[in-house]
């Protein structure tokens, strides 16, 4: 019985085959053409040629400038968990970090399959598509690059992440790009015994939002977690006597909520059991 190794190497070629399993062999999905020409051992003008080829012929795709990744059929499920590493290589040596809900996904603070990746960088990009995810760059500027780690996302590969910490700050400023309001709450009950709430407290004060220090607050009260440090929270949040919404992207609607100087515009009740049940 033919494997589906062999029904590859059969539609691909004798040489493109060895090629694609060289690669594979190595654990690289993605690759540069340096690393193509060592592979195929031609020239660099045969080796982009060849590489060419595979680009036409749908086997190979191109990221960005002399990079590329193997996009052979079947391959795609294990496609879908390397977006981290699509990520990274889109970014394109710029200084980066995947954020938001992407930084959700890999602190394990949500399960939902990603259509969406959004990394954070220093200068505009264009969004880009592969293999039916969007890549979304967030413009920040190079100074609000902190909270960020190091990440091991695969054997061979590392990514740059937002921590726990300020992926949690981040979902609360911008709900929008985190699934809504809803499952920033979610995320930051799921992982609540992996938070260091000393550091995301000194995160807070260093956060460029005190609306996202108020909403911070108010949500670890109604969550009944860390009751010592909401006051200390407290603190800070009425340092602004201004009210803030509860969900940015919702309307002025709801009561105001003196003791976070919070307007609350979405059903409280509901939230908790969205968490509780």
């Amino acid at each position: 019985m033919s494997t589906e190794k062999d029904s590859k190497s059969r539609t691909l070629g004798p040489i493109s085959a060895k090629f694609i399993d060289a690669l594979r062999n190595q654990g690289k999905t993605i690759f540069t053409l340096a690393e193509a020409i060592q592979i195929y051992g031609g020239s660099n003008q045969q080796t982009s040629k060849f590489i060419r080829a595979l680009v036409m012929r749908g086997v190979l795709g191109h990221l960005v400038s002399g990079k590329y990744i193997i996009q052979q059929s079947g391959l795609e499920a294990a496609q879908s968990t390397n977006w981290p590493i699509i990520a990274r290589e889109l970014a394109d040596e710029r200084d980066y970090f995947i954020s938001h809900y992407s930084a959700m996904r890999l602190h394990g603070m949500t399960t939902h399959p990603l259509i969406h990746v959004y990394l954070t960088v220093p200068k505009r990009v264009r969004p880009k598509t592969v293999f039916g995810i969007s890549y979304h760059f967030i413009f920040s500027h190079s100074e609000i690059f902190w909270g960020v780690k190091s990440q091991w996302v695969s054997k061979h590969e590392k990514v740059m992440v937002s921590d726990i910490e300020r992926t949690i700050l981040d979902g609360l400023d911008r709900p929008d790009l985190c699934g809504g309001l809803k499952d920033v709450l979610l995320g930051i009950w799921a992982v609540q015994k992996e938070v260091d709430w000393e550091k995301l407290l000194q995160y807070a004060i260093k956060y460029k939002s005190i609306a996202v220090v108020k909403r911070l607050g108010f949500i670890l009260e109604i969550l009944d977690l860390q009751k010592s440090l909401i006051k200390d929270i407290n603190l800070i949040a009425v340092k602004s006597k201004s009210y803030v919404l509860l969900d940015p992207t919702g309307v002025r609607v709801g009561k105001h909520m003196r003791r976070w100087y919070i307007q609350v515009n979405i059903d409280i009740n509901e939230l908790k059991r969205s968490v509780w049940g």
